[in-house]
């Protein structure tokens, strides 16, 4: 059966090479390059990626290890994790440990075993791909905040979506409420006198609390609940409940739980805050609103929150 794995053997030896080509092809492995030289080698990644390297230790000019540190440096630069196995005649331990210390992910020694060949072979395969799907998933999400940044919908300092981010899936979420079942809950919560905290502590704290504050935010919601900073002092949560009212009213209750009940460490000093809540709820058979109605409602509960002296205030 066929393996799909791009790997190259790479020995001075030509009869080392062949060996061990032909134990791969008996493997199912048909995506076989042969090099003499670790210069050959990077010539041929150049040219094409590949999943597994299988190198001899002791080569003239460019030995295993070289060969392995100029794979890495080459692989970073690009974005790519090619496994690397070397083989040699030593059998020392303190060789098998040298090699590891320089990050090889693992070690054969000659004559190489059938058998032993082909486990090594799958394990370094799986590390390869695992290594290469996490970094495409890594520059997809790199991708995706580019792509916010350049249309003006991710907050820098936090990472979360801004006041436009908000709107854009407040929209989306309207629709869906009014559509299907259920109840939107739109929560502002907003950090009080957080000028006085930046002329108490400097900018720099300031923006230590904040990323904190986001931070403790992010672990009090669901992974489908959307958050943004709405504004410089405040944060937006907007959240789908099959249930109704009191589900919105006891995720209220418990995000201010959470986000005042402890004070915030900075390199400056423990903070305390108080903080202010602002909710609006829209439930599935209401009169149809705009996002920016939504919002306004949201806004004048939090001012009136405020007003009325019932900001929250926690330390411990």
């Amino acid at each position: 059966m066929s393996q799909t794995l791009s790997i190259i053997i790479v020995d001075d030896m030509q009869f080392s090479r062949a060996v061990l080509r032909n134990e791969l092809r008996k493997l199912g492995y048909d995506d076989i390059r042969l090099a003499a030289s670790g210069d050959e080698v990077l010539r041929m990644c150049n040219e094409r990626y590949a999943d597994l390297i299988l190198a001899d230790w002791v080569m003239p000019t460019m030995n295993g290890l070289q060969l392995l540190k100029a794979v890495r440096q080459q692989d970073q630069a690009r974005d790519w994790y090619t496994a690397f196995i070397l083989f040699t005649a030593k059998e020392e331990q303190h060789a098998m440990l040298e090699a590891f210390r320089h990050g090889v992910d693992d070690y054969l020694v000659k004559p190489v075993q059938p058998d032993e060949l082909a486990a090594r072979v799958y394990g370094a395969g799986r590390i390869s791909n695992l290594q290469n799907g996490l970094l495409q998933t890594s520059n997809a999400l790199h991708a995706a905040n580019r792509e916010l940044l350049a249309s003006n919908q991710i907050d820098a300092l936090t990472g979360l979506g801004n006041r436009h981010y908000a709107e854009q899936r407040l929209h989306s979420m309207l629709r869906h409420t009014r559509e299907r079942t259920g109840a939107l809950c739109g929560i502002l919560i907003r950090i009080n006198e957080l000028s006085h905290i930046r002329e108490t502590y400097g900018h720099d704290c300031v923006d230590e609390l904040l990323t904190s504050f986001t931070l403790r935010l992010r672990n009090s919601v669901r992974p489908t609940d959307v958050i943004a900073r709405y504004a410089k002092a405040t944060f937006a949560v907007l959240t789908l409940h099959g249930e109704q009212q009191h589900a919105c009213d006891r995720q209220l209750k418990n995000l201010i739980q959470t986000l005042g009940t402890q004070t915030y460490q900075t390199s400056c000093a423990e903070i305390a805050i108080n903080i202010s809540a602002g909710i609006n709820v829209y439930r599935h058979g209401a009169v149809a609103v705009t996002p920016d109605d939504f919002l306004l409602r949201a806004e004048r509960n939090l001012a009136a929150f405020r007003q009325a002296d019932h900001t929250l205030s926690f330390a411990t």
